[in-house]
């Protein structure tokens, strides 16, 4: 394939699809998480804690 034929355009494109779905994914499991916690705990902000990270982990394991 020479480089002629090689078209970023279209590149640049699937690539600019790809970062705005990985871009909503997070954004909706920010609010997914943020709405779970505010359910759980009352507290919507309590995912941003370190504590609740670590019973996150703990209860993985």
């Amino acid at each position: 394939m020479n480089r002629e034929s090689f078209d970023f355009l279209l590149v640049n494109k699937h690539l600019k699809k790809v970062g705005k779905i990985i871009l909503y994914l997070f954004v909706t499991m920010l609010l997914g998480a943020l709405i779970g916690c505010g359910v759980a705990s009352g507290n919507p902000f309590a995912i941003f804690f370190p504590s609740t990270w670590v019973h996150f982990f703990e209860f993985l394991s």
